[in-house]
């Protein structure tokens, strides 16, 4: 079990990975700015929960820069482990099928919270 959750960590950090740089690419291609939702997404959760990130407003910003890529980051890895455990009991579904499951998860995962907030729809 030990073994299948750190396979599904691995797999979630490649898959992170991976999707940062396809993002970055993007980014340096079309000379486009980076998202502020991760941002908004703290900053909606700062609201509610009150926490204090800071006394300066730079030090607030980049907190809350740094958190939403941390929050991006935790969601794959989550993906990862939770796909890794759930594998071995999933033998007889196609892995197409799997992998879909997985790519909807994770988008959910980060996509579920930023929406919930009302930061995107």
């Amino acid at each position: 079990m030990m073994r299948n959750l750190l396979a599904g960590i691995a797999a979630g950090a490649a898959g992170t990975t991976a999707l940062n740089a396809v993002t970055y690419l993007d980014m340096a291609t079309r000379a486009r700015p980076a998202s502020t939702t991760p941002d908004d997404t703290v900053r909606k959760a700062q609201e509610l929960t009150g926490i204090d990130l800071g006394e300066s407003t730079e030090d607030v910003e980049n907190r809350r820069s740094a958190l939403g890529a941390l929050l991006g980051i935790a969601s794959g890895l989550a993906t990862g482990a939770l796909y890794g455990l759930l594998r071995p009991r999933l033998r007889r579904v196609p892995l197409g099928v799997l992998g879909i499951g997985a790519g909807l998860a994770a988008n959910v995962g980060t996509t579920g919270p930023m929406a919930a907030l009302g930061v995107t729809d």
